[in-house]
């Protein structure tokens, strides 16, 4: 009885570790290293009811931008389109885990266009 008691106990610990180990935070987060800018999308002509948008989106482990989604539009379906087209170009250093290997992320930018 005693053996299958510490066998049992051993699963429970090691099950736990390797959850801990894959729910971890990512030991260093991202760096952005080329993150054109989207004040470069051409607003104009959509006068003032335009102000802001936010966008979701993956760091890859090769640090590049992937599955980009408007979490909250613009009210305008092109800026949206545009806006996800302009951050799949972004370039990221990216987040590491606690052994320095590289790990995908995700973020979410608030992009205030009123400025």
């Amino acid at each position: 009885m005693n053996k299958v008691l510490r066998c049992t106990v051993l699963s429970a610990l090691f099950a736990t570790s390797m959850a801990a180990t894959v729910l971890a935070a990512p030991f260093q987060l991202p760096v952005a290293i080329s993150t054109p800018s989207v004040d470069q999308i051409n607003i104009a002509g959509y006068g003032d009811s335009i102000q802001s948008a936010d966008v979701r989106f993956t760091i890859n482990e090769d640090g590049s931008v992937g599955d980009v989604e408007v979490v909250k539009s613009s009210g305008v379906t092109a800026l949206d389109e545009a806006l996800v087209e302009k951050i799949s170009t972004w370039r990221f250093n990216p987040a590491t885990d606690s052994n320095g290997n590289p790990v995908a992320s995700s973020k979410t930018e608030y992009i205030d266009f009123r400025n």
